[in-house]
């Protein structure tokens, strides 16, 4: 029931979203050229866990995803390297991915894989490699959920191809050691009103207005929190009263990404 639950909101969830990713000119041979190309620009230097970016860095995104998804992937290939070669790397941004896996079995054990990884510093070559994987299959354009790409005889082996040790990977694995702290990312997802991927916080905040849809529109978002700390700690100079986290103001969002 729990599984149906999950298809109901996400077929809900989707009218909303292939606007905001529509356009649909990526096919999936795109999509694989994409991710190619950002696994080998990544900034391995500047990763660390889930994480990727300076911790000092003004502006906190943090995107909650699904490894089926295949908004998410549309997202990833599309966006993720744009927003990490742009911004990222130019100190302005920290991204973090966080685990709402809302599709079935396959996407709660890709999640724990994940996170395996992470453990061994490989987060988010396995994260490029799962969403890959998924371009390869046809994803984006003919959804298919727990379809035995994510099984656990191929998570594994994913594992090996990376390099990681399968002896520490296997046994988190098998354990399903990650489990309660995903479980726990999910609870917070859906605290701040998120239950459909990706969806987005920038510095805490929902970004409720909507998903961006190409680097220039995250720009903005990013320009408009900057902005707002630069007056907030101008107003904080004048008045030590002043408190409070600025809130996002994706002022150049397409259409809301809100869920039911």
């Amino acid at each position: 029931m729990l599984i149906l639950a999950a298809f109901a909101v996400l077929a809900v969830i989707g009218v909303v979203l292939v606007i905001v990713f529509g356009g649909g000119s990526s096919s999936n041979s795109d999509l694989v050229t994409a991710l190619e190309k950002h696994n080998t620009e990544f900034p391995t230097e500047l990763a660390k866990g889930n994480k990727v970016g300076k911790d000092d860095a003004p502006v906190k995104i943090t995107a909650y995803e699904d490894f089926q998804c295949p908004f998410c992937l549309k997202y990833t290939a599309t966006q993720e390297g744009d927003v990490i070669n742009e911004l990222v790397k130019t100190g302005k941004v920290q991204l973090e991915y966080r685990n709402l896996p809302i599709l079935g079995n396959e996407s709660v054990s890709s999640a724990i894989a994940a996170q395996c990884a992470s453990e061994q510093d490989k987060f988010w070559q396995y994260h490029n490699l799962l969403f890959l994987t998924q371009a390869k299959a046809g994803q984006a354009t003919v959804e298919k959920n727990n379809a035995g790409r994510f099984s656990d005889a191929n998570l594994k082996q994913f594992a090996s191809d990376l390099g990681l040790d399968r002896t520490k990977f296997d046994s988190c694995f098998d354990n399903r050691t990650p489990l309660d702290n995903i479980l726990q990312q999910q609870r917070e997802a859906n605290s701040f009103g998120i239950t459909g991927t990706p969806g987005f916080l920038v510095n805490g905040q929902p970004l409720g207005a909507g998903t961006p849809n190409s680097i220039d529109d995250w720009k903005q978002i990013v320009t408009n929190v900057e902005n707002a700390l630069a007056t907030q700690t101008a107003q904080a100079g004048a008045s030590p009263a002043a408190t409070g986290s600025p809130a996002a103001s994706p002022s150049a969002a397409a259409s809301p990404t809100k869920a039911p």
